[in-house]
């Protein structure tokens, strides 16, 4: 097979796999269900079927195009590279930050991060240094917010996600499953809190003035979300997850 004919078929299957996920999602989350598998799955199936392929279209491969091997290659270490400057990065961070306990749980506060969850193999919460400063209502729910982050182990599952976009970087449709991977994360977490009890209106405040961050890893260090649109889509799909609750109850 054509080292050409190996990357058509691989940016098809994604580009495939990434509209079948799409379309699911919309219909999980209407119901209130975690979406958060199917773009796993998406990015896993992926990268793994097209790189079944991959050892007989290399030993088939011309020696004149062995320019693509190592472009392929030099593009995955850039990345591998990228990866672990973030998280030599987050390491620097953790030197200075303060060991505490907010409300009874163990959080780490930062002059520069968080809210968020931020660590591949111990994950930790950490806490901005203005937390004293909003009321205790929201510092509750701020850190409610984290610890189903923690509980769900949001971090190590977007490692996965980009161990396996290091395999296969050049492979664009890939990068888009990932950025829907983190958006599902974010609205199970919503749907989680909403299952806690937690209020809507209130929960959405907080998250708007001081919830702004992914709970993620580039490396394994947080990552900033800046969208307001964002936030918009995940209040509407919580109002949606209500009024299908309350349907079931009547």
């Amino acid at each position: 097979m054509p080292a050409w004919l190996l990357s058509t078929m691989a940016l098809a299957l994604a580009l495939l796999l990434s509209a079948g996920a799409w379309r699911a999602e919309r219909l999980l989350q209407r119901r209130g269900r975690t979406t958060r598998w199917l773009w796993l799955t998406a990015i896993a199936a992926s990268v793994l079927l097209p790189l079944a392929w991959l050892p007989g279209v290399l030993a088939a491969m011309p020696a004149e195009q062995a320019q693509l091997k190592l472009g392929w290659f030099v593009l995955s270490v850039g990345m591998l590279l990228l990866l672990a400057l973030r998280s030599v990065w987050l390491l620097s961070h953790q030197r200075r930050w303060q060991k505490t306990s907010l409300l009874g749980t163990p959080v780490f506060l930062s002059g520069g991060i968080g809210p968020c969850v931020a660590g591949l193999l111990r994950p930790r919460i950490v806490m901005p240094v203005w937390l004293s400063l909003i009321p205790p209502e929201q510092q509750a729910l701020l850190l409610a917010h984290e610890q189903c982050r923690l509980a769900a182990r949001d971090p190590q599952w977007l490692a996965l996600a980009h161990a396996l976009i290091i395999l296969m970087p050049w492979n664009l449709p890939l990068w888009w499953q990932l950025h829907r991977l983190r958006f599902a994360i974010e609205v199970d977490c919503d749907a989680r809190m909403l299952a806690h009890g937690h209020a809507l209106r209130d929960y959405a405040i907080v998250l708007r003035r001081h919830g702004q961050y992914y709970s993620g890893l580039t490396g394994a260090s947080p990552i900033v979300l800046s969208d307001p649109l964002a936030l918009r889509r995940r209040r509407r799909i919580m109002a949606r997850i209500i009024q299908g609750r309350t349907a079931n109850l009547l």
